[in-house]
């Protein structure tokens, strides 16, 4: 890398994924740095103690790094990233239901969530954010990325714009265009099983 004059930050996450699987710490360092501050927003979305969403950040990368191995590279590593995150914040609030030592009493819908949450209900929502996932990355690739920003990771539609270098009525055309592909896919999937 140093003869081509690379830096790590310059590679794709394809790029990096490949050097870490090969167990190249830097590349870790370099994934690391690039998600951590967008994913511990997303995880503020579940758990609104900043402390308690640092460290599941922090979890969800080790899971990842871990389970690298594991990663289908034909979709995007900030989804399956995000998915994981979620699933640990979503484990998180389980775990806290009973002392609520970390749940913010001041956070409206926190406490529902933290309740009530049965091992039915986790598989359940796990299955939902699987199947929203999939199809998401069934969508064409303006979509999908605009998709993947807007209901995976819970961008404001003037991020979404910032980061794409789009004007804001074109982030709105797609998010529409896409929720309504991924409503006739749901719908789609819905009369298949009926049948």
């Amino acid at each position: 890398m140093e003869k081509t004059g690379l830096k790590r930050t310059d590679l794709t996450d394809k790029q990096l994924i490949e050097l870490a699987l090969e167990q190249d710490q830097g590349a870790f360092s370099t994934l690391l740095a690039r998600y951590k501050n967008s994913l511990t927003s997303h995880i503020l979305n579940y758990v609104p103690v900043a402390a308690d969403a640092d460290d599941i950040c922090q979890r969800s990368f080790e899971k990842a790094f871990r389970e690298i191995g594991n990663y289908n590279p034909r979709y995007a590593f900030s989804t399956w990233l995000y998915a994981i995150a979620q699933n640990e914040a979503i484990d998180h609030l389980r775990r806290s239901r009973n002392g609520l030592n970390s749940v913010s009493l001041e956070t409206p819908g926190v406490l529902a969530i933290a309740g009530v949450v049965t091992p039915e209900d986790k598989i359940m929502e796990d299955q939902a954010v699987s199947e929203l996932i999939t199809f998401i990355e069934e969508l064409p690739p303006s979509y999908r990325e605009v998709a993947e920003m807007r209901f995976i990771r819970d961008y404001a539609y003037e991020d979404i714009a910032e980061d794409l270098s789009i004007p804001l009525g074109t982030v709105k055309t797609r998010i529409n265009r896409a929720r309504k592909m991924l409503f006739n896919m749901v719908e789609n999937k819905t009369e298949d099983a009926d049948n």
